[in-house]
Parts: structure tokens; sequence; C-alpha cells
């Protein structure tokens, strides 16, 4: 799949998910690989997901879709997440797929191309310094 058909279904996954409030699958239109849903209750920096297991033998992008985003910041409100991407190394540092804004949508952090264990962190806030979101979906 071409990287610019890949980007279009992520795009179209993201707007799916936002028309219907959630309960299309992150990767409408795309064999996924795997998901999960969740939530985040008052996340500040460096708070971690748990973690998955990505065999990496499709050409998914990993991607991670917020809805229903607070902040503490009660003046300015919830403007962004900055969230990072790890591929999870025993017994050596982990190692960074990318950082990405997520501002209350679908981020996609394009394929991680190797196999292992992947987790997100919350590496900055843009208002405030804890964030809450009532919808999570990470698909890979």
């Amino acid at each position: 799949m071409s990287t610019r058909r890949k980007k279009v279904a992520g795009l179209m996954a993201g707007v799916a998910l936002l028309g219907i409030g959630g309960i299309t699958p992150a990767n409408a239109g795309v064999t996924a690989e795997g998901q999960f849903e969740s939530h985040i209750s008052w996340w500040t920096a460096p708070t971690e997901s748990r973690r998955w297991w990505d065999n990496n033998d499709t050409w998914d992008y990993t991607g991670i879709y917020f809805q229903g985003c607070r902040s503490d910041d009660d003046y300015r409100g919830y403007n962004y997440a900055s969230l990072r991407l790890w591929k999870d190394i025993s017994g050596a540092p982990d190692r960074s797929k990318g950082t990405r804004d997520n501002y209350c949508g679908w981020v996609d952090y394009g394929d991680p191309d190797d196999p292992g264990n992947y987790y997100f962190a919350l590496a900055d806030v843009g208002n405030g310094d804890y964030i809450d979101i009532d919808y999570v979906k990470v698909a890979w």
C-alpha cells in the first residue's frame, strides 16, 4: 500500500470516528493488526500507556485517537497532548519511534517497521499539567 493511501486511510478513520462518536473501528477500511480502547484519567508527563505486541507483519500505521479531551487549565482548556511512541527494548534503553501532538483526534505515527512491544508516553501538555481523555483508541 502506498504511503499516500495509508495516510488517506488513517485520515478517513479519524473522520469516521469523529462523525459516529467512536463506534467505528479506528482503521475503518484497513485491515488492522490490533487495537484496544481505554481512557486517560488525569495523566501528567511522563505517564505511560499499557504495552502491546505488534508483529509488524502488515503495513498498518500505528495511531492513537482521542475524544472528550480536558486539561487542568480552566482558563485556556485542552490544547494538545504530546505523545511519544516507544518500542520496549529488554535490557537496553527503549527506542523512540517519534513524537506527535494529539489535538483531540486521530494521530498516525507511521509503520514502526519492526516487531516488538510498544507503548505511548505523555511527553508534554499544551495547556496545564494534566490531561483527562474520555475515550482513547490505539490501533496498529
